[in-house]
């Protein structure tokens, strides 16, 4: 494996979303009868079942910013919780402020000296991503997104931007998945993969399973 480019899934792979997007709602609710991790997961479940639905619709590209806007009314629906349009335009932004897992930065500072080019590889919308790379102390090389593929993880079409974009083959692409849809998806789109299974998730099928798996980022530097 001598990859060119190493992309990163941004929301499991690259930060960690869970405890920053948990802290946003406490910040913005502060209601101390609210078990925040489960009111998290019930809006990222949402937000993937809807991301997933308009794939299979095909009836056109709805944004990141759109579906996650839409997801955390369904939450705070189900929570009977009413808020402002800025409160709730507060929380989305969040997922521009999230945190890094607190090995990756040394981790790509060492990829990066090694010669390899760090791209991010996400669902999130291009503005999403790029205001969130602002807040890092660094800058990734490339930005692939889901707006620039008009559809999302896990199909194929956001896989194929990094070899479209920079004109390169599959073998010099590295994707970094951060679950076990990221993995599958990219491996069905031909890229090699390495998965950092930080929960001990399992796949679902054999035919899609990564090239590496590993318990964090750390373990690149043992191959890369």
């Amino acid at each position: 494996m001598n990859p060119k480019v190493i992309t990163f899934d941004v929301y499991s792979a690259l930060t960690d979303l869970k405890g920053s997007v948990v802290q946003e709602l406490q910040n913005v609710l502060q209601d101390e009868n609210i078990h925040y991790p489960t009111m998290f997961q019930m809006w990222r479940d949402r937000q993937w079942n809807y991301l997933l639905i308009t794939n299979s619709l095909q009836k056109g590209y709805v944004s990141y910013h759109t579906l996650t806007t839409r997801a955390l009314e369904y939450t705070l629906n189900q929570y009977k919780i009413d808020l402002t349009e800025q409160e709730k335009e507060q929380l989305v932004a969040g997922w521009s402020r999230l945190k890094l897992w607190p090995e990756a930065e040394q981790i790509l500072m060492r990829l990066r000296e090694k010669g390899y080019k760090l791209g991010m590889l996400s669902n999130g919308d291009e503005y999403m991503l790029r205001t969130l790379d602002q807040t890092f102390n660094f800058s990734f090389d490339y930005i692939f997104s889901s707006d620039q593929a008009g559809v999302y993880k896990p199909s194929a079409e956001i896989y194929q931007l990094p070899l479209n974009l920079l004109e390169i083959s599959p073998e010099e692409v590295l994707h970094v998945a951060g679950s076990y849809i990221d993995v599958m998806g990219t491996k069905s789109a031909g890229l090699p993969c390495v998965w950092t299974n930080r929960l001990n998730d399992t796949i679902f099928d054999p035919a899609y399973a990564p090239d590496y798996e590993l318990k964090n980022l750390e373990g690149l530097l043992q191959f890369l």
